[in-house]
């Protein structure tokens, strides 16, 4: 759904927006962790969007979402504290050009 979405481009403003809303609304329906693609992850998620544009090469596309939803997955939302202190240690809020997306050592 989100990449339909995304490359029909049936919007003219927000496509990205509402694929990733149609994408999590899919997975909660199914009871599976939602996915948030943090800021710093953009040029990752863009640049895979575009790959399989390009060649219909879906195995990139597939392990950025997955690397994605296993980030979301290990974030504490139980408060927006703890939330927002774990993104900020895992450098999300960032520019692409500023920093990577960092896992946390939750162990």
């Amino acid at each position: 759904m989100m990449f339909m979405i995304s490359e029909i481009h049936p919007f003219t403003d927000g496509n990205g927006r509402i694929a990733r809303i149609m994408m999590n609304a899919e997975l909660s329906r199914n009871h599976e962790c939602r996915i948030i693609i943090p800021t710093v992850y953009c040029d990752d998620y863009l640049g895979v969007l575009r790959r399989l544009s390009r060649s219909y090469d879906p195995g990139p596309y597939i392990r950025m979402l997955v690397r994605a939803q296993a980030f979301t997955q290990s974030i504490d939302f139980s408060s927006y504290e703890k939330a927002l202190s774990m993104l900020q240690q895992c450098n999300a809020f960032l520019e692409p050009n500023e920093g990577k997306l960092n896992f946390l050592d939750l162990t």
